[in-house]
């Protein structure tokens, strides 16, 4: 009886043992295939192997979903490759996975990246723990309540508040109301956007059937435009506006006997964004460069004349010094007389006060033929054309770059 009842222990000591081994090997083979996944896309992606390295991450985060180290890099990877929003959703579940990372602040740095590239409008104070939200409709205007409290209209520019699940309702007259719960990342900045359908039962019947802007796109208004060049591309334009993606983009607008217009325009989700072009006239513009081609030769030729003056002025001065220390020697050359020295010191000055005015002369002629070719000067087609609007929290800045 006792030595059955040992050979029931050691049977079942032997089965625990096999049945611990074979949970270990089938722990430790996807643990293996994880890290060999997740290296293999890393090391693509050093590598600027973009495809090779999406595929190895994919692989690396749907064997554990939970690991926020693939996430980060499949951001980064989208970023490289101009997805923007792909790259947004990435960092954000990185973040949300483990907000205690290491590497948190490089992550939240790619995010705001990606969302500036994504045409959404920044936010440029530091956030820290805290969250911001920025909120979006198809239809501008509509109000947006936070916990029951109204922040403001559509769009609504990122602004901070505590982090955690917050409950966003979005309402507009005539249209159905929007009820969304998210949860507010620390340390960047989460964005809404809705889709507001027309109230079949509103009172005006022109807010119910006015098509909504989509909220995941934006409009171009070009007034006076039928067509241009978007990013290189013939677009054409119904009412003088382009649906276009968020983002930014080149825009090129051509009229006769004008140079092209050439500018970048940063779109942004659910709002439209107006350009209003300048064009110049190629005609005046050429002869302001011929005039300061003109005029910058005109005074190089007077600055060569004003160092002629200049050497002149050095001989008289130095005829000068020699008449004065052989006539002041002991006993006297007698070669040179008073009004000989006289003469080559009033050389000396003439030719000095000639000097200084053609040097003066020179410097204001170049300088006016400066000013004409830039005003003169056709914009590079090589460089990446300046901003034509950039939309900020409450309006919109106009700039023009120059190139060096």
């Amino acid at each position: 009886m006792t030595e059955r009842i040992l050979t029931i222990v050691t049977i079942g000591r032997t089965a625990a043992a096999v049945l611990l081994a074979l949970t270990t090997a089938t722990a430790a083979q996807p643990a293996s295939d994880l890290t060999r996944e997740f290296q293999a896309g890393v090391d693509a992606f050093r590598l600027g192997k973009f495809d090779e390295a999406k595929a190895h991450l994919e692989k690396a985060k749907a064997l554990d979903p939970k690991l926020p180290g693939p996430n980060r890099f499949l951001a980064a990877v989208a970023q490289a490759q101009g997805r923007w929003l792909d790259c947004i959703a990435a960092a954000r579940t990185a973040i949300e996975l483990n907000p205690r990372s290491a590497e948190i602040a490089d992550t939240r740095k790619v995010h705001d990246e990606c969302r500036l590239s994504a045409g959404r409008a920044p936010y440029r104070d530091e956030l820290g723990d805290s969250a911001a939200i920025a909120v979006v409709s198809s239809v501008p205007g509509a109000t947006v309540k936070v916990g029951g409290l109204t922040y403001g209209g559509t769009p609504l520019a990122p602004r901070p508040i505590t982090a955690g699940t917050l409950e966003i309702d979005i309402e507009k007259a005539g249209w159905k109301p929007v009820h969304v719960s998210i949860n507010a990342l620390g340390g960047i900045v989460t964005d809404v956007t809705v889709e507001l359908e027309p109230d079949p039962s509103a009172a005006n019947p022109e807010v119910a059937v006015k098509r909504p802007v989509s909220a995941t796109s934006g409009y171009l208004i070009a007034k006076g435009e039928s067509s241009l060049l978007i990013d290189g591309q013939t677009a054409k334009l119904v009412d003088g506006k382009v649906e276009l993606s968020p983002g930014t983009h080149v825009i090129e607008i051509e009229r006769a006997a004008h140079d092209p217009w050439r500018r970048r325009v940063r779109i942004t989700a659910g709002q439209s964004t107006p350009i209003a072009p300048v064009f110049v006239e190629t005609a005046t513009r050429e002869r302001k460069e011929k005039l300061g081609i003109a005029l910058v030769s005109g005074g190089a030729a007077i600055a060569v004349f004003g160092f002629l003056a200049t050497l002149r002025s050095g001989d008289a001065a130095a005829e000068a010094r020699e008449i004065n220390r052989l006539e002041t020697a002991r006993p006297p050359k007698g070669e040179f007389t008073r009004a000989d020295f006289d003469a080559a010191r009033d050389r000396s000055k003439k030719w000095s006060a000639i000097s200084t005015v053609t040097y003066g002369a020179a410097l204001a002629a170049v300088g006016t033929g400066a000013i004409f070719l830039y005003l003169g000067g056709r914009e590079r087609a090589d460089v990446p054309p300046p901003f034509a609007v950039i939309p900020v929290s409450g309006g919109a800045v106009v700039s023009r770059g120059a190139a060096w």
